[in-house]
């Protein structure tokens, strides 16, 4: 039988919510707010994980007065063991080195996001754009896999230590990495409340709902839409640095379509449009993720020659077709009043 850490289990469900936090509210401001398809969410959340793994190798050493060691092929060993030893004794240049991951990581993906989405949503079919980002989410996976001198290819890179590495207690160190995670979820969570109820979010909502009433009033259609691309692709990047300090290692394999599909059932699950049932979804969603990791290690214990593993996908893809079935607009719907002025007309005409 297996023991379970109550208290371990919990950051560590915390700690996933805080990241499937940015990635579904980064999903839900692009589709659900301003109804742009991303089937590529993996290719930005990849961006913010190969950036970090990018840094923390050759950035990292240089701010901590050490000399570049090659982190692949035969150098591979001592540019671990030199990450290792700076994360533990240097956590100053770990945090600075942090600040230029989440810059650098920010700067690509909204750059990327707001390029492509400007080009193909020009055109009339909306969708050539979901097609566009779900075809290079892989051709930037298959490049960056096949690359020897960025993430080691299909080696990968491990060491990639989450900023408070430097704590002794282990406990307290994940501790306060998901204080982190959570915080940054909560500052992406208010900053898109207020986007979605600004006069911003009220016109991405009316080119959701009406693209020619909305291009009539005199909206720029694809600078909104490129705009709203770049805010999202910055916020999934942050997901995607973080997700990479919370495993250590930054792996292509790890930012496949069904990284995609997960973000899509929080959206989905929780409520399209709808910030807090992004949140919602993303909490369920990291739940379910720690369960079946749970019942795979109990089942391959048990000596059971089922893999569960692989069930949570053929889950999540119930739970999306069920969802669309009978109940389309999730668990939290969104709300129809964006603004105060039906509670303050209400107030003036009961005067």
């Amino acid at each position: 039988m297996i023991n379970i850490d109550i208290g371990a289990t919990a950051v560590a469900i915390l700690t996933l919510f805080g990241i499937y936090s940015l990635m579904a509210i980064s999903l839900n401001l692009e589709y659900g707010v301003a109804g742009v398809p991303n089937f590529g969410q993996a290719l930005f959340v990849s961006i913010g994980a190969y950036v970090a793994g990018l840094t923390y190798t050759r950035l990292l050493p240089l701010l901590a007065g050490e000399q570049v060691i090659h982190p692949c092929r035969g150098t591979m060993g001592q540019a671990l063991q030199l990450r290792s030893e700076i994360m533990a004794t240097q956590p100053v240049a770990g945090f600075i080195n942090l600040g230029f991951t989440f810059l650098i990581a920010a700067v690509l993906a909204g750059l990327v996001g707001f390029a492509v989405s400007y080009v193909t949503l020009r055109l009339k079919e909306e969708w050539f754009l979901a097609l566009v980002l779900l075809v290079g989410g892989e051709i930037a996976r298959i490049v960056v896999r096949g690359a020897d001198d960025l993430i080691c290819s299909h080696n990968g890179i491990s060491g990639v230590a989450q900023p408070f590495y430097f704590l002794d207690d282990p406990r307290a160190s994940a501790f306060f990495f998901m204080l982190l995670a959570l915080a940054l979820a909560a500052i992406a969570y208010f900053y898109s409340q207020r986007l979605v109820h600004s006069p911003f979010g009220r016109m991405l909502k009316g080119l959701r709902e009406n693209e020619d009433v909305t291009r009539g009033l005199g909206k720029g259609i694809s600078l909104a839409r490129a705009q709203i691309m770049l805010i999202g692709s910055v916020i999934a990047a942050a997901g995607g640095v973080l997700f990479a300090l919370n495993t250590g290692f930054v792996n292509t394999n790890d930012y496949v379509v069904t990284l995609t599909l997960d973000v899509w059932v929080m959206v989905v699950l929780g409520g399209v449009g709808n910030n807090r049932g992004a949140l919602l979804g993303a909490l369920l969603i990291a739940i379910m993720d720690r369960i079946t990791q749970i019942a795979a290690i109990v089942l391959n214990m048990s000596g059971s020659p089922i893999e569960f593993n692989y069930a949570r996908f053929i889950l999540f893809g119930v739970i999306l077709l069920l969802m669309l079935r009978y109940r389309p607009q999730g668990l939290l719907p969104e709300s129809p009043l964006t603004t105060d002025a039906h509670e303050i007309l209400g107030r003036v005409r009961g005067r």
